[in-house]
């Protein structure tokens, strides 16, 4: 063979080996972002499993203290734990006043409205005078309402332990006219931290549900 004919078939040679180099090397490197892909879904996935179980503990604890306080009341944890996420107002703080305004919906004029939180509805108030807006098919439909008002009349540059000291709206209104409510709101607030696991549970709920959003 003549010498550039060695040459050309040397360079094809060549050409040939640094393409199937360059090909295995983009197949080898596929693969692998295909397995780092995988164990970055597996690890979501199992995030994701774990986030959905803390959650559904949340709401079981929730749930569990409501029925022990009033057994037959239509009120679902689970409607009114994601609101109060939505909203960013303390469970606690909701369970603690659901409780000591209606005992969430089965005592005083509470049964005749569904007004868990007697928003817009007093007792003492005839049923009949009570606006419509005060007055809800399920107890359910009453946990919107109040959120809002709480967020939008009372918790207006404060915090749920601001109005556990003095629960006035942005006009100097009392929530309630009993002088010692702040007391039974705080005390109630204190005796389902103590009583309940919330803090633990909505603790580590939260931990997976930053994980996830990051």
């Amino acid at each position: 063979m003549k010498k550039i004919e060695i040459i050309s078939l040397s360079i094809s040679i060549i050409s040939i080996v640094v393409f199937i180099i360059i090909l295995t090397t983009c197949i080898i490197g596929s693969l692998q972002n295909k397995k780092c892909e995988y164990t970055c879904d597996v690890y979501r996935d199992n995030i994701e499993l774990k986030y959905q179980s803390a959650k559904s503990q949340v709401v079981d604890e929730i749930d569990k203290y409501i029925k022990q306080v009033a057994p037959n009341s239509a009120l679902n944890a689970i409607s009114l734990f994601n609101l109060c996420e939505e909203y960013g107002v303390d469970i606690k703080f909701v369970l603690a006043q659901g409780h000591i305004e209606s005992h969430f919906g089965t005592k005083g004029m509470a049964r005749k409205t569904n007004s868990v939180f007697n928003v817009f509805a007093f007792d003492g108030q005839e049923y009949h005078k009570i606006s419509r807006k005060g007055k809800y098919d399920h107890p359910d439909y009453s946990i919107e309402p109040y959120l809002k008002l709480l967020k939008n009349n009372y918790m207006v540059e404060k915090t749920e332990y601001d109005l556990m000291n003095k629960f006035v709206n942005i006009d100097g209104k009392r929530y309630a006219s009993d002088p010692l409510y702040e007391n039974k709101l705080s005390n109630k607030f204190e005796y389902i931290s103590n009583n309940t696991r919330l803090d633990e549970l909505v603790s580590n709920y939260n931990m997976y549900k930053i994980i996830l959003l990051n």
